[in-house]
């Protein structure tokens, strides 16, 4: 026990100076965090002045306009921590969870909700993208973070003046993969978008990725395990097991630096423990069967079945109570009907839509919670 103390105190201090060393660098823009967990930056001459004021600041979205109760417009042009910012900052993504060896999920696309400003006329353009989750990356002997976004499941180049950011309200916008028939994603994954920019020269386009307030992810920081080893001894006879603490940062969202590597948001990015307003579309070939594509309260099977003729299912999970809406809509994101559930409970949901009125073809349909969570699919209805 003394051995396994004494270990537990020195990855501690050894995962708290690690934070501490990095936040330092990367906080010394924000002035103050008020008691409702929004963040502010101060005005300062690094910081690009926009005509509503300074990039690094972020406010609040009235509960009436959105779940997502942050975001960057408003009295700011951009995310200071999900968007263009001083920093340089390149990509921006969130983690998803396949539960259990379902290999029946793809990834077809997008929905994220950005806010900004943006010239008409701007040529530029972000890379939305999903990735398979990277290899672990060990840091030291007893810590290591579960994984950043590796290999590309697949990608898109849009224009900026494409992300719904407008004059008086932004909306929430869908993106389709150009390829969304390669191999299923087995395991879990990252959607997000990369983007390419020189802050110094971005004449008058800032954007930044809504965000839940900080402090709204419930999903653990760290994983510990104890493992047990024995020694042999010199007279050939096993000592005192020995335990060793092996702790795993949960990486849940992450931000790309300006040297491209990714860094985790809470531990090593100004402690933002939130979830970003970028979701997943997915298709799922098999809903009876699936185990359920996770992200944070919210667990998403599918709709059966699918095709649909007057009906269909769409059956998902909440880990606490929330208020979940439902938005049907056609394959360029227009909503053609939004379904209202109010205060479920915890645990699994069926909710039925009635396909008879909507001519065949293509669909999709959007899912997101009181608390922030979402998730996107596509559905079938035949005539």
């Amino acid at each position: 026990m003394r051995k396994l103390f004494i270990l537990a105190i020195a990855l501690s201090i050894n995962i708290v100076a690690f934070a501490q060393r990095v936040i330092h660098t990367r906080a010394t823009d924000i002035n103050s965090i008020n008691n409702s967990g929004f963040i502010f930056g101060q005005n300062n001459s690094n910081a690009r002045i926009t005509a509503v004021g300074d990039t690094l600041v972020l406010s609040n979205i009235p509960a009436a306009d959105t779940p997502l109760v942050i975001y960057s417009a408003g009295i700011s042009d951009s995310g200071y921590l999900t968007g263009t910012d001083i920093y340089g900052d390149q990509g921006f993504a969130e983690r998803y969870d396949i539960n259990g060896s379902d290999s029946s999920v793809i990834v077809i696309g997008v929905v994220a909700l950005f806010n900004g400003t943006v010239s008409p006329s701007s040529a530029k353009t972000i890379t939305f993208n999903a990735w398979n989750v990277g290899a672990p990356l060990v840091v030291s002997a007893t810590f290591e973070y579960s994984g950043f976004p590796g290999t590309g499941i697949d990608s898109l180049v849009v224009p900026i003046t494409q992300l719904g950011i407008g004059t008086a309200t932004d909306t929430i916008k869908t993106f389709l993969f150009p390829n969304f028939t390669p191999d299923t994603v087995q395991s879990s994954f990252f959607v997000g978008y990369t983007i390419n920019y020189n802050f110094a020269t971005l004449n008058g386009d800032t954007l930044g990725l809504a965000c839940s307030t900080n402090g709204t992810r419930t999903s653990a920081v760290y994983d510990t395990t104890t493992y047990t080893d024995s020694v042999v001894n010199s007279t050939g006879t096993a000592d005192s097991a020995i335990y060793v603490l092996d702790t795993v940062v949960n990486v849940q969202n992450t931000t790309q630096w300006s040297d491209y590597s990714w860094h985790d948001n809470y531990t090593d990015n100004d402690s933002l423990f939130n979830v970003l307003a970028i979701y997943p579309i997915v298709y799922i070939n098999s809903a009876t069967g699936i185990k359920g594509v996770t992200r944070k309260d919210l667990t998403f099977f599918g709709n059966y079945p699918n095709p649909a003729v007057n009906s269909t299912n769409i059956k998902f999970s909440l880990l606490h109570n929330a208020s979940v809406t439902i938005q049907i809509m056609d394959m360029k994101g227009g909503v053609i009907g939004t379904i209202n559930n109010t205060n479920l409970s915890i645990g699994e949901h069926i909710i039925p839509v009635n396909t008879s009125g909507m001519p065949s073809g293509d669909y999709l349909y959007f899912i997101h919670t009181s608390g922030g969570d979402g998730i996107a699919s596509k559905m079938t209805v035949l005539r």
